[in-house]
């Protein structure tokens, strides 16, 4: 089957279905365009919601390695000295007895 025989093929698909159409009741031809019209319209969100979904997945692969870059880097980085206190990081300079000065 090639390109040719497949646009010949939709070609007098297309023929038919105009045919069929205009042998309708307006009536008829109405629903009909209706319920056409409603499948394309459902085909359509279909689509973007699958481009949705591929976007979505794209970005949080993106988002889950560079937050794993920054904790990678956080991890290595040069910390200074200071006491952990659960989830708590409380440096040795924070607990000096410096004057502050107001702004």
């Amino acid at each position: 089957m090639n390109l040719s025989t497949v646009l010949a093929a939709a070609g007098l698909l297309t023929c038919i279905f105009l045919a069929i159409r205009m042998c309708l009741s307006p009536r008829l031809r109405q629903q009909m365009d209706a319920r056409l019209r409603r499948v394309a319209w459902g085909l359509r969100d279909a689509g973007h919601r699958l481009g949705v979904y591929w976007r979505s997945r794209r970005f949080k692969k993106s988002a889950a390695s560079e937050a794993d870059a920054a904790i990678r880097r956080a991890k290595t980085a040069h910390k200074p000295e200071g006491e952990w206190d659960g989830n708590v990081y409380r440096p040795k300079s924070f607990g000096k007895d410096k004057p502050r000065k107001p702004h």
